[in-house]
């Protein structure tokens, strides 16, 4: 059961292959999260036991992606 859900913006996402990188990167901490490239956003949910809004964000900067909490 996952208990929270954020929205971040990712103003530089720009192709399908971003979407990938994004939505795998979220993966790799634990959360599940759906990368939309029309309004270049990801939707998170994740479990605070497992894992933590800023090591979502840390994995897909890590990735070259700017992140901003909406």
């Amino acid at each position: 059961m996952w208990m929270n859900r954020v929205v971040l913006k990712i103003p530089n996402m720009s192709c399908k292959h971003c979407v990938m990188r994004i939505e795998k990167a979220i993966k790799s901490v634990g959360a599940d999260g759906r990368a939309d490239l029309e309004t270049k956003t990801a939707v998170v949910d994740f479990d605070l036991g497992k894992t933590r809004l800023e090591e979502v964000i840390k994995a897909i900067q890590r990735h070259g992606y700017e992140v901003e909490v909406v």
